[in-house]
């Protein structure tokens, strides 16, 4: 498992494994989405699943950023950080990615005219969805930066 989470100094992994383990999450994260899009979950049974969707959103895009971090420390490309601006780095990641799929949700209705569950319902539901991304790339950075950092 510790090879997995990249926190062990002595296991070593190539580039593509690295940003293979590093997009797993949100690659997952996204076919997930997409079956409760196709199956009406959101619509039908849990709208407020958007909640923790974007929750773990924002901590996937953290897991990657940290991961990456974490490999390119490995390979001496990149400098140990201190930990604020390693978090800094995460959230924001995780606050432009958030942002990038609030536009995606705004064109997919524009242009194919759709007001399912990717539909913008305002405002208020852009904002709070923007608040659980950072909230998500915040507690992941927290949580498992650290780790990251002591070896």
């Amino acid at each position: 498992m510790k090879k997995f989470l990249f926190l062990n100094a002595k296991y070593r992994v190539d580039r593509n494994t690295a940003f293979a383990l590093a997009l797993l999450p949100g690659i997952m994260l996204m076919v997930v989405q997409q079956i409760f899009l196709t199956t009406h979950v959101y619509e039908w049974y849990l709208p407020q699943l958007d909640i923790p969707m974007h929750i773990m959103g924002g901590a996937s895009v953290a897991w990657a950023v940290w991961a990456l971090m974490n490999y390119a420390r490995s390979v001496k490309k990149l400098p140990k950080l201190p930990f604020w601006f390693s978090v800094f780095i995460a959230v924001g990641a995780a606050a432009l990615v958030g942002v990038l799929w609030e536009h995606y949700e705004f064109l997919h209705d524009v242009y194919l005219h759709t007001d399912e569950q990717l539909a913008q319902f305002g405002t208020s539901d852009t904002m709070k969805d923007l608040a659980d991304d950072l909230i998500g790339g915040f507690l992941l950075s927290v949580l498992v930066g650290r780790k990251m950092l002591k070896k």
